[in-house]
């Protein structure tokens, strides 16, 4: 590995990374072989301090390598992630099926909760977070993501009211470390994104829990309360070594605006760090698709149409992103087609990135259960998706125990629909 000028650029090389802020240059992926001339051109012209190049993998530099530049980007106003160190050797795990692994992931949840649970009790009780217990668990939440990323991410958004803080933290830690590997970035950095999910609410335990409860509008003054979970919680982080700056960072900057009308600062623009803003995102995405003291769950995809006609809220750049990484009928939602079935979204189809497997089990017509056998949607090919639905509509209460049933029942995949 060596760290060159952009100057120093050129065709042929492999590019490991940059060492500046994400936005500094203009890729959403970091490890590529430089073949365009515009593309060199870019990086020459771009603002990032050094790029790292490998030149096992691609051409050496012409001059002798020279020093490391040392970059050290202010969290509070700069763009967080710095791509400067290796990668990790670390294999990846073996990629499942969306059935296999819910069997893990159920057990994942399971042991997320009493964890993610004590230590957020001991956090409400002035106890330092002891971060080294609960990184074992991040990294199990991580293998899960990068085996079958939609059988987690499912999982999480099925919580109740009671369990909503802990279960929104976890929720919001699994989707930020399936956002980090949508963008390609490094392993370290993937751990530090999931540790800023999970910790991102932590100021909430200094916030009295029948406002939290609360069904009724909450007044000025606890409004107030509501909105300083950000500075508490940061607080709560103190001097701890063990926290990553990424994680700091998100925990105090999460509820910022791209328009500046966010809290508890008003940052806008360029001043919230690309941490920060997947935050956010991911924070809003879980809150309005999870069951809450004062309103009813959004489907998935209501809420990402929603929050992308939030101007000003949100980067779209990273929204389009997000939204990517889950797809636009995401795996265990309940949706409606055309030939009056109700199906369970399966998966996307891997032969064909527009089709979406789903497992028809009930008929509204002759509102029955049938044996639910797999097809595949394809646009504008037979049977298709008319939108999502809520199970409550249907008074499929029991959702996630009903998700399991249907998936050991299924046949599988038989034909194209």
């Amino acid at each position: 590995m060596k760290h060159i000028k952009p100057a120093e650029v050129k065709a042929g090389m492999f590019i490991h990374g940059f060492v500046g802020s994400w936005f500094d240059h203009p890729f959403w992926r970091k490890k590529f072989l430089l073949v365009d001339q515009g593309d060199v051109l870019k990086i020459r012209a771009s603002n990032v301090s050094a790029v790292i190049i490998d030149s096992e993998r691609g051409a050496a530099p012409a001059e002798p390598e020279p020093p490391t530049v040392a970059t050290t980007p202010d969290y509070q106003r700069k763009a967080v992630l710095v791509t400067s160190r290796y990668a990790s050797s670390r294999p990846l795990p073996r990629k499942t099926s969306f059935r296999q692994e819910t069997r893990r992931a159920v057990r994942i949840v399971e042991k997320s909760k009493q964890q993610v649970g004590a230590m957020f009790e001991s956090a409400r009780l002035g106890q330092a977070v002891k971060l080294p217990e609960v990184l074992p668990l991040i990294d199990e939440i991580r293998e899960s993501v990068e085996r079958n990323s939609k059988a987690l991410i499912s999982l999480v958004q099925l919580k109740t009211k009671d369990e909503y803080t802990y279960m929104h933290s976890l929720a919001v830690c699994t989707l930020m470390i399936n956002f980090a590997r949508k963008l390609d970035l490094d392993d370290e950095t993937i751990r530090s994104m999931g540790v800023a999910g999970l910790l991102h609410d932590l100021g909430k335990m200094a916030v009295p829990q029948m406002i939290l409860d609360k069904t009724e509008r909450l007044t000025a003054d606890e409004m107030t309360t509501i909105r300083s979970h950000p500075e508490r919680g940061h607080a709560l982080i103190g001097n701890n070594r063990d926290i990553p700056d990424i994680a700091r960072d998100v925990c105090l900057h999460h509820h910022e605006k791209m328009d500046g009308s966010g809290y508890p600062f008003g940052l806008k623009g360029s001043e919230i760090s690309m941490a920060a803003r997947m935050g956010a995102i991911c924070d809003v995405y879980d809150a309005v698709t999870s069951n809450r003291p004062y309103k009813d769950p959004w489907t998935p995809c209501t809420a990402l149409g929603r929050m992308m006609q939030w101007e000003g809220h949100f980067d779209e750049r990273l929204m389009q992103v997000f939204i990517n990484s889950l797809g636009l009928y995401p795996a265990g939602g309940l949706v409606r087609l055309n030939d009056h079935r109700l199906a369970l979204v399966v998966d996307n189809c891997a032969q064909d990135p527009a089709g979406v497997r789903v497992l028809p089990f009930y008929c509204t017509s002759r509102l029955q259960e049938l044996t639910p056998e797999e097809i595949t949607v394809v646009p504008d090919r037979g049977v298709q998706i008319l939108g999502t639905e809520r199970p409550e509509f249907w008074h499929f209460e029991e959702w996630s125990r009903m998700r399991n049933t249907i998936l050991s029942k299924a046949a599988p995949l038989s034909a194209a629909a």
